[in-house]
């Protein structure tokens, strides 16, 4: 068959990577380079070829399991990285800190008696226990159901101090979203993502970064077009091919995949049917600015609470700022001056400072979510079809590296399982 996939994140390259097996595919990415890597920094003065991803990309295989086994079959190197967290609020005092002790791919977090000197830290910790055995029993009796966190952290009276000063800064520094959106999250997707091992599994990361992930995955993909411009998609009549116009022409094909947001593909559909529609429009993004810099103002006040992760939470700022050390998830930069890369920024560095600036939108996982993804996968198990959507999005869950791998192979599958009539006119 001939196949055109639009969007060059991870789960394009994916979705063109898996299909190429079998396939003649094209790649369609609107920037000069493909989207997974359009975003990271080079640095100068670094070693050869040293770059950084932004944001940065790292998961643990637990809830990882789809891209863990992607990278092992791609032969792509990985490493255990640190993500210890300091909390602190607006004044850049620490009211919080979890530290890791590693063995292999094992991590383990403690508090030190200092951490918790304090009876707001003291809150946290009993929080966190109870939120812990609350949450146990309460997916193990299957009683999770659609509650949101808000609900359930209130229903079962979670300690505020823990809520409001960890659990929910850290969905929203995960999700990248609000504090007001990670209230709304699905209790269910929380504590599946907790269970899953974050607190047994050291978070890793490609040692070579999103560049060579990007590089094996594109070297099975025959036919990759940049700068696509790509302006509209529609099928013809009768269920027959699926035309796209992009900048140096018009092509058919006979299955067309996005990979792109789920607006982005909605404004790019040019015969969108009330059902697709609906789907696709029931996906809420948010904004997401990362920062590259060497300003250490963005870090805690105090030089020894520094941690690989450090969350800034205060009231009036809708969304906690994250501030990642890159010299301690990075080893190659362990001994270079202080490097770090700021999410969701509640405040700018010093215009010197910055060496990066890169704006991106999110999905948003909620109620609405859950049923727009049900209504997805309506769409896909429709006959005849011969377009599909794939990304973080599209599958449930926290909308991460691993849901944009899952979705895309799942794609994959449904577009190999329906076949379609090849170039020659037969029958694929």
């Amino acid at each position: 068959m001939n196949i055109a996939v639009i969007g060059g994140g991870i789960a394009g390259l994916v979705a063109a990577w898996q299909l190429s097996r079998r396939h003649a595919v094209t790649l369609f990415e609107r920037h000069a380079v493909p989207g997974f890597v359009a975003s990271s920094v080079a640095l100068d003065g670094s070693a050869a070829g040293l770059r950084i991803d932004v944001p940065l990309r790292v998961f643990y295989p637990g809830y990882y399991p789809t891209l863990t086994r992607l990278y092992a079959e791609l032969g792509i190197p990985t490493e255990p990285v640190d993500y210890a967290t300091t909390f602190t609020g607006a004044d850049g005092r620490a009211y919080f800190r979890w530290r890791n002790a590693s063995l292999g791919g094992w991590s383990l977090p403690y508090v030190l008696p200092r951490d918790v000197g304090s009876v707001r830290a003291w809150h946290i910790v009993q929080g966190a226990l109870r939120f812990h055995a609350r949450a146990c029993a309460a997916q193990a009796a299957g009683d999770l159901g659609g509650v949101s966190i808000g609900d359930f952290v209130a229903a079962e009276r979670v300690a505020p101090d823990f809520v409001d000063g960890l659990l929910l800064p850290a969905i929203a520094t995960i999700g990248t979203c609000s504090t007001t959106d990670a209230r709304a999250y699905p209790a269910a997707v929380v504590v599946g993502y907790a269970a899953a091992g974050v607190a047994r599994q050291s978070v890793h990361r490609a040692r070579d970064g999103a560049d060579a992930v990007a590089a094996k995955l594109l070297a099975g993909i025959a036919r990759v077009q940049c700068s696509a411009g790509v302006a509209a998609v529609r099928r013809q009549a009768g269920g027959g091919r699926v035309v796209l116009q992009h900048a140096t022409g018009v092509e058919a094909f006979d299955h067309v995949v996005f990979a792109t947001q789920a607006n982005q593909a909605l404004a790019l559909l040019a015969d969108a049917a009330p059902d697709e529609a609906a789907a696709l429009a029931a996906f809420r993004y948010r904004r997401l600015e990362v920062l590259m810099h060497r300003d250490t103002a963005l870090m805690p006040a105090r030089r020894a609470d520094w941690s690989p992760v450090n969350a800034r939470v205060c009231a009036e700022h809708a969304q906690p700022e994250s501030t990642i050390w890159i010299n301690r998830v990075q080893p190659a930069l362990r001994h270079a001056a202080p490097l770090f890369q700021t999410v969701m920024p509640q405040r700018w560095p010093r215009d010197d400072s910055v060496i990066g600036h890169a704006g991106f939108e999110r999905p948003l996982v909620d109620a609405g979510s859950a049923a727009a993804l049900a209504a997805l996968q309506r769409l896909h198990a429709q006959a005849e079809r011969r377009v599909w959507w794939c990304g973080s999005y599209a599958e449930a869950g926290v909308p991460l590296l691993e849901s944009a791998v899952r979705s895309a192979l799942a794609v994959a599958a449904r577009v190999e399982a329906r076949g379609g009539v090849g170039e020659d006119g037969r029958a694929a």
